[in-house]
């Protein structure tokens, strides 16, 4: 029981932390809606977890992106391709 409350604090901890480098990229002043979540790649080209990012404006503008990577490993760098 406590390895797997660990293991969700991890995991919500990063999903925030990949919020917030979205968010320190398209700076201060913008208001939007940021998800982040963990899911499993369907591409049979990807092996693994990937993190699915979905920025929605107030204007419902939408920009999604899938990072094949666990949100656990996603830096700086990898939020830039997404922009």
């Amino acid at each position: 029981m406590q390895k797997a409350l660990m293991h969700k604090a991890q995991g919500f901890w990063h999903t925030h932390r990949v919020k917030r480098l979205v968010r320190e990229q398209l700076g201060g002043g913008v208001q939007c809606l940021v998800s982040v979540r963990e899911t499993v790649c369907t591409d049979p080209g990807c092996e693994g977890p990937a993190t699915e990012i979905r920025i929605v404006s107030l204007g419902f503008r939408e920009i999604s992106a899938l990072i094949h990577k666990q949100a656990s490993d996603i830096r700086q760098n990898d939020i830039l391709t997404i922009f």
